[in-house]
């Protein structure tokens, strides 16, 4: 499984094309709360399925009109951020200077669109309470976005959450922290197949999903390369990309001599001096 996910990256102005992209594609869209078009304007733009990506606001109403949105509009699960609760301050980020556009407005809070309260009110003190009061409300699956530890993923699994995913946040919150496979292998081990896990972050080419597959993820969210074919093709240039790293995986199986993602296990790759540990992912 692959999906779109737009939740480590913005798109200033064009969520709407992005969606529609993935629709042609065939792949599973993850909405960012951030996005700069609505959540309603995001949804009609594509036939595919879609998740929602909340960032849970201080003002309890506007958390319940996101998930009343969000239901409405056709979105089959809700995905809870849980590893940014506020704006990272990397030195890269900083050098920019304001990346900001100021046109590129939070389009769910936008009062014109139906919309209200302030995206930056975010709530910084979840509990996992929270997954079991999205799941109530909306009757949707919830999946916990943001994990690089276990205790963590163990954690969230208790108190209800129906998928994890591995994430650093596109690696551009916080200075220093590991990246999204490099965590993943005590997670796996920790879930113990309880909940799906998706991974995200680098993923690139079809080598890395099969790594992620093999290490014991069972699905992966992929941003950038779908930014990049937004940005030189729109919607046609995100189909594109999709089928390009499909193409791409399909011959890395054939030359890892793996004939279905479920025969990967970490023998077909090498973790050194880690192999014999996490020989057990995938049974």
């Amino acid at each position: 499984m692959v999906t779109f996910d737009l939740s480590t990256l913005i798109p200033v102005s064009e969520a709407a094309e992005a969606a529609r992209g993935a629709g042609l594609a065939n792949v599973l869209y993850c909405s960012s709360g951030a996005s700069n078009k609505t959540l309603e304007e995001i949804a009609q733009a594509t036939t595919g399925p879609k998740w929602f990506q909340l960032y849970w606001n201080n003002d309890e109403k506007v958390t319940r009109s996101l998930l009343t949105r969000a239901k409405a509009a056709g979105y089959s699960a809700i995905i809870l951020t849980a590893d940014a609760l506020g704006p990272g301050r990397p030195e890269d980020f900083i050098a920019m200077g304001n990346p900001f556009r100021p046109d590129a407005t939070f389009g769910n809070h936008d009062p014109e669109k139906g919309g209200f309260g302030d995206f930056g009110d975010q709530k910084t003190a979840l509990t996992t309470a929270d997954i079991q009061f999205i799941k109530q409300f909306t009757g949707l699956p919830v999946i916990v976005k943001g994990i690089l530890r276990p205790d963590d993923a163990d954690r969230f699994i208790r108190a209800g959450a129906d998928a994890i995913q591995v994430s650093n946040h596109g690696g551009r919150q916080i200075d220093g922290v590991p990246a999204s496979m490099t965590a993943l292998p005590p997670i796996v081990a920790i879930v113990n197949r309880r909940v799906p896990i998706i991974l995200d972050g680098g993923v690139r080419r079809g080598i890395d999903i099969v790594r992620a597959i093999a290490m014991g993820a069972d699905a992966v969210a992929i941003g950038r390369p779908f930014m990049y074919g937004l940005g030189m093709g729109g919607a046609k240039g995100v189909q594109s990309v999709a089928e390009h790293i499909n193409n791409d995986l399909k011959t890395t199986m054939l030359l890892t001599g793996a004939k279905r993602l479920s025969d990967l296990n970490p023998n077909f790759i090498e973790i050194v001096g880690q192999n014999e540990e996490y020989s057990t992912f995938k049974g």
